[in-house]
């Protein structure tokens, strides 16, 4: 979760349009041609794993949707973007007929109880508000911007983001919109859980599939936004093609984190039990979540803590991966280990996603990691 406020977030956002977008190439070579073909559907869905780039991508082709000076064969060149008084509104993130929903806009809602509330999910006021209109818990009704006209006269985009934390009651409200919407109206929603869609919602979009970029992609995204002192093969390892886990390690000062841990870890291999383990991660969480909360009052605590704790876990992850690419093929044993540390990792992270008790889920995971390279 980004845990900048909305604007800063778009702006941050819309700025790297102007730059070509890094890999994606089939992606990409899809919605080229349909918007060649002259039959463009009105409603997609843009999934792939967290922090690829999918919400980039969406305004890319926004970009291409509603600049009268861009066609087909400049979607992901990004640098046409100035081609046109709308390419420049687009570049600088004002265009008024670009609608990009996050759940962080409920800080900016007309809705009290929507501004008060702490952002865990996308609402159904919010949807009202910005999109599908009608009436919100607070009785005031509100004209839905899918069937105004467009400002600029070249169509509208709706760009949903994190759309898989729409609840049913949400995703059912914009069904109608979905299967039905304005002329020149194109909606996006942008998933990493497109499980979570209803099967009505996902039965009228197309649906477009994007995976992690290769290496030689995200080595040239990481020298084009390069970090300080930046181990580059560290951050290739960790990201795994996903230019915002790079992002999000940087922002967490999780490569320290990660120091701390490489010799309890170890210690944890060789089959000793490390009650460090779990201070060191509880500090990681503490001071990760205050981060968030700090920068956006209204961000969920208990939503930040998770999404730290999944940083850990991933980073063990990463741990357990190195580990079987350098184990020899003919080392049985040690290869049934890593995959039951892999297992307890997914164990872990379930119980955590279930509500279950944070340092009793560490503790039980240390314990059985040492356990289990013990045996």
């Amino acid at each position: 979760m980004s845990s900048k406020p909305t604007r800063e977030r778009f702006l941050t956002l819309s700025s790297r349009i102007m730059k070509p977008v890094i890999g994606h190439h089939a992606g990409l070579e899809t919605l080229r041609a349909a918007v060649q073909s002259g039959r463009l559907h009105h409603a997609w869905i843009f999934s792939g794993p967290p922090g690829i780039g999918k919400c980039l991508v969406a305004t890319e082709f926004a970009r291409v949707l509603l600049d009268p000076q861009a066609g087909a064969d400049d979607l992901g060149l990004g640098g046409t973007a100035l081609a046109s008084p709308e390419g420049e509104k687009l570049a600088n993130g004002n265009h008024p007929d670009l609608h990009v929903i996050h759940k962080e806009d409920a800080v900016h809602a007309q809705t009290r109880s929507l501004r008060e509330r702490k952002q865990m999910n996308v609402p159904l006021d919010l949807l009202r508000e910005r999109m599908i209109g009608g009436h919100t818990s607070d009785g005031a009704k509100h004209e839905a911007p899918a069937y105004r006209k467009s400002i600029l006269g070249n169509g509208k985009v709706f760009i949903i983001d994190e759309a898989e934390l729409m609840d049913n009651n949400g995703q059912n409200s914009i069904l109608k919109t979905l299967e039905e919407p304005p002329e020149d109206t194109w909606i996006i929603l942008v998933t990493s859980r497109p499980e979570r869609l209803l099967p009505t919602v996902r039965s009228r979009c197309d649906h477009v599939r994007f995976g992690p970029l290769s290496d030689e992609d995200m080595r040239k995204w990481l020298a084009e936004h390069p970090g300080d002192h930046e181990d580059v093969e560290w951050m290739l390892d960790w990201s795994e093609g996903a230019p915002g886990m790079a992002l999000l390690a940087r922002e967490s000062n999780l490569i320290e984190c990660a120091n701390e841990l490489q010799p309890i870890i170890q210690s944890l291999d060789s089959g000793t039990w490390q009650k460090e383990f779990g201070v060191h991660v509880a500090e990681f969480v503490t001071n990760r979540s205050e981060q968030v909360v700090k920068q956006n009052k209204k961000a969920s605590k208990d939503v930040a803590n998770k999404q730290a704790l999944s940083l850990i876990l991933r980073l063990l992850g990463m741990h357990v991966r190195r580990r079987l690419s350098a184990t020899e093929p003919g080392d049985v044993e040690t290869g049934r280990r890593l995959w039951e540390l892999a297992n307890r990792i997914g164990d872990a992270e379930d119980q955590l996603h279930r509500g279950l008790n944070m340092k009793h889920v560490l503790e039980s995971l240390a314990a059985g990691w040492s356990q289990t390279c013990r045996t």
